[in-house]
């Protein structure tokens, strides 16, 4: 691929029946930085939306970019570990690495904002030497793609339906608390790795699923998501193994359906290019909600709640366009993205000098041994 080739796909949307891919990840990236917005400004004493709006939207954004991400991984186990290193995990550990430095620097540069609420403060050196055994609320998402990725290979051999089974175990007990690392990345991790499977092990077949929805199914999904986020909320089934997860499910499949219908009105285009470029906006959009934050932290601001919730909108249109034109600016800074091309070099073997930074997907078989995109795995398919 050609430079400017890559440079265009970097904000360029899906097209053709994966045309769901893209708008998915852009509501979920919008709901992402939603959910960040009003917890960094509540933290600043604005009261926005209300938590039982909030509840319903949680379900969705980090489900389904695993489910995306695994999608576009169903070969992983089919390569050989060399390759697996090459091409997926040392682009994510580097990414991971590489922003959480960047994180730090940061805070230390820029004075008076909170990078962490209630963990290791961003600027505690400490916090990073141990983003392997403690990673932040910031970036764990990439350190969790990197160590699903390394999950599914080493699985390989293990029936995929005593994986699914394990996972989806392994997230009821973390989802209703029963287990808790006291660390937001490891709950994750442990709450959200059976939608990455999923997705790996039955790409082909979900694929398929969706390319067939119809009205009636979008429907029914919708009835379910309803019936169980109402469960949830009115009845306490957060707090029973199994109901976070049973509401993912059904906020997942309720989402795609959606997207497949969505993506077609010409007026939400705009949602799509937000899920091509949902790895940068996932990257960038801390700094700018940080900062805003500790501004409106001291003014020492008392609004009405009416208030709260268009400040929190308007924060959360400022952080996505500043995010988003970031992305456009960074273009040409490949190393912010992807390794030297040096670093995934297979031995006496050259390599093309660009990579797809597209969430989701990967180089196909035979082609530039670059790295695969990362979230969204972008650079292919995927933030928190």
């Amino acid at each position: 691929m050609t430079t400017e080739s890559a440079r265009r796909r970097l904000i360029e949307p899906e097209t053709g029946k994966r045309a769901w891919v893209d708008f998915a990840k852009g509501a979920a990236i919008v709901m992402v930085v939603y959910y960040h917005t009003a917890l960094y400004l509540q933290a600043a004493g604005i009261q926005g939306t209300p938590w039982l709006v909030k509840a319903p939207l949680e379900l969705f954004p980090m489900p389904a970019f695993f489910l995306i991400a695994g999608l576009f991984g169903n070969r992983l186990g089919t390569w050989a570990f060399a390759d697996l290193w090459r091409r997926r995990l040392l682009p994510l550990l580097y990414l991971y690495v590489l922003w959480s430095v960047l994180r730090f620097a940061f805070y230390l540069v820029v004075p008076g904002v909170n990078g962490e609420l209630g963990e290791f403060p961003a600027t505690n050196p400490i916090g990073l030497l141990l983003i392997a055994v403690w990673p932040s609320s910031s970036y764990w998402f990439i350190y969790a793609l990197f160590l699903f990725t390394l999950g599914v290979w080493l699985l390989r051999r293990v029936p995929p339906a005593v994986q699914v089974a394990a996972a989806a175990v392994l997230s009821a007990f973390v989802t209703s608390g029963i287990l808790d690392a006291n660390n937001v990345g490891w709950n994750r991790v442990g709450g959200l790795f059976v939608f990455f499977l999923v997705g790996a092990l039955y790409s082909k077949r979900l694929f398929e699923l969706v390319n067939r929805v119809r009205p009636w199914m979008l429907a029914t999904a919708f009835a379910v998501f309803v019936a169980v986020v109402a469960g949830l909320i009115l009845f306490g089934l957060r707090a029973v193994p199994g109901g976070v997860l049973l509401g993912q499910v059904a906020a997942v499949a309720f989402g795609i359906m959606a997207s497949t219908y969505l993506v077609r009105l010409r007026p939400l285009r705009f949602v799509s290019t937000l899920g091509a470029t949902s790895l940068q906006i996932y990257l960038f959009h801390l700094y700018v909600i940080v900062v805003i934050a500790a501004i409106v932290a001291a003014l020492g601001l008392e609004v009405p709640r009416w208030v709260g919730i268009c400040l929190q909108l308007v924060v959360m249109t400022i952080a996505i366009i500043v995010s988003f034109l970031l992305t456009r600016l960074t273009s040409r800074a490949r190393w912010l993205y992807v390794p030297p091309t040096w670093m995934t070099r297979r031995r006496g073997v050259g390599v093309s000098g660009t990579a797809t930074y597209r969430a989701g997907r990967t180089p196909r078989a035979g082609r530039s041994g670059g790295p695969a995109p990362v979230p969204g795995a972008q650079p292919t398919g995927e933030t928190p």
